[in-house]
């Protein structure tokens, strides 16, 4: 058996990922992994873990007030979130109780 052509096992999985239409799913888990980053590790304490699918983050927020402050930077949360990440994933966040 001869080899033709060597490749490493990083871009293999990368073409996997791109042949099977996974790339998107791996970012928004990225993008969930994130989260903390984001917000800090208090907020993110407080909160839900946040899940992305279809580009909507959906976040679980027990406190209104908290619910309410979020809402209301929901915005910068998301461009902090796609800046980290280099591209757009996150399109809008769900606050929900």
């Amino acid at each position: 058996m001869e080899r033709k052509e060597s490749q490493s096992i990083g871009d293999i999985l990368r073409m996997a990922f791109q042949e099977n239409c996974m790339q998107e799913r791996l970012d928004e888990c990225k993008a969930a992994e994130i989260w903390p980053e984001v917000v800090g590790a208090f907020i993110s304490g407080l909160c839900g873990r946040p899940s992305v699918k279809g580009g909507v983050m959906t976040v679980g927020v027990p406190d209104a007030p908290l619910r309410h402050e979020l809402t209301m930077t929901r915005s910068r949360i998301v461009r902090a979130i796609n800046t980290r990440l280099g591209k757009e994933v996150v399109s809008d966040i769900r606050f929900i109780s």
